[in-house]
């Protein structure tokens, strides 16, 4: 795959994933497919194929940091530059509604491998190949639930929400959203969280109110911003596009 603006999708086997690389390729993008079994990720690339679009199912586990460095390095063999990197695959291991003290640490050490630690290396390896593009751009999915101000807000549509471990995983991709675009400020890179709001996936069930499409609006505006966009910030779909407090 070559000519066209690059991007990287991790978690597109499915769901909010399979939706953001799709809408990415009917904007003439050529999609790394970053899945977990290859031979599911072979077969919609074969269907992008079929409509026209350029893309190529790449194997990556995000929970696992050999498997991440693996994927980096073969990617990095095919490519010299790429255009946008979304780093969506994540996870959600407690049940709705487990209280802090309550939580099992190998569900909290699970969620931030998937939702923090192997974005965070993946955001780390990455980085040359971004900064090489003429307009860099990287989306970290977080969610409404990962803004302290809405944890702490009796107002905010998520107060009653808890999910601790998911939660703190999606405050701590914020952080480093932030933290990698301080790091990239004198760079034409960007890097922004998005929330895609409750929508309609096997994480958020069929009784969320957004569909996937609708949950992929904003990391999809932010993962082709003009030279002129945000950096740094967070932003929903249940604000449409709007800015969400850290």
């Amino acid at each position: 795959m070559a000519e066209k603006k690059i991007a990287f999708v991790t978690g597109a086997s499915r769901g909010l994933g399979l939706e953001i690389a799709s809408q990415l390729a009917a904007r003439d993008y050529s999609v790394y497919l970053g899945v977990r079994d290859k031979r599911v990720g072979d077969d919609i690339a074969e269907k992008f194929i079929k409509k026209g679009w350029k893309a190529k199912a790449l194997k990556i586990d995000v929970g696992d940091f050999q498997s991440i460095e693996k994927c980096c390095s073969n990617l990095s063999q095919e490519i010299t530059s790429l255009d946008v990197l979304v780093n969506n695959a994540g996870t959600f291991e407690e049940d709705w509604g487990t209280l802090p003290s309550d939580l099992a640490m190998s569900d909290l050490k699970t969620t931030f491998d998937v939702n923090f630690f192997g974005p965070f290396l993946l955001l780390k390896l990455l980085v040359p190949v971004i900064k090489n593009s003429p307009a860099g751009r990287v989306v970290n999915i977080s969610s409404d639930m990962g803004s302290i101000s809405g944890i702490n807000d009796p107002e905010s549509l998520v107060y009653d929400v808890m999910g601790p471990a998911y939660q703190a995983s999606k405050v701590a991709i914020n952080a480093i959203t932030a933290l990698f675009a301080k790091e990239l400020k004198d760079t034409t890179c960007k890097v922004n969280s998005a929330s895609p709001g409750w929508c309609r996936t096997d994480m958020g069930t069929q009784d969320a109110p957004l569909s996937v499409a609708q949950g992929a609006d904003t990391p999809v505006w932010l993962a082709t911003l003009p030279d002129d966009g945000p950096t740094g910030k967070f932003f929903s779909a249940t604000r449409k596009r709007g800015v969400m407090e850290w």
